[in-house]
């Protein structure tokens, strides 16, 4: 199960990182207001699949339970306060596109890595 979890975090980051090479921005896109359904959906499924990594392993995997409360914290903020959520990424955004891609593919792979590594 923590072959799939690094699994999906590697296809989201190539997902991001190809569509911002050929000119569409996937971050772009599902971090527009009308597709917080999407984004949503796919935060509950690596929240659901951190979770059972978590609760039915037996020595405790520690990395993956902190992955488990960001994607927990990430969908509590989406679904509590939008409006926040939403100025924070469009404030980031503006400063540099390129920079919020990169970030964000970055931060997909180290996930994929704690999760091989330490989970």
């Amino acid at each position: 199960m923590i072959i799939l979890l690094a699994l999906l975090y590697i296809g989201y980051a190539a997902a991001f990182y190809y569509s911002h090479k050929s000119g569409y921005s996937l971050l772009r896109y599902l971090y527009k207001r009308k597709n917080i359904n999407i984004l949503l959906s796919i935060e509950i499924i690596f929240l659901i699949l951190t979770s059972f990594i978590v609760f039915t392993s037996e020595p405790f995997k520690w990395a993956i339970a902190v992955l488990m409360l960001m994607h927990l914290i990430g969908i509590a903020w989406l679904v509590g306060n939008p409006n926040s959520y939403y100025e924070m990424f469009d404030e980031t955004a503006s400063l540099d596109e390129n920079m919020m891609e990169t970030s964000v593919v970055s931060t997909l792979l180290i996930f994929a890595m704690l999760a091989l590594i330490l989970g």
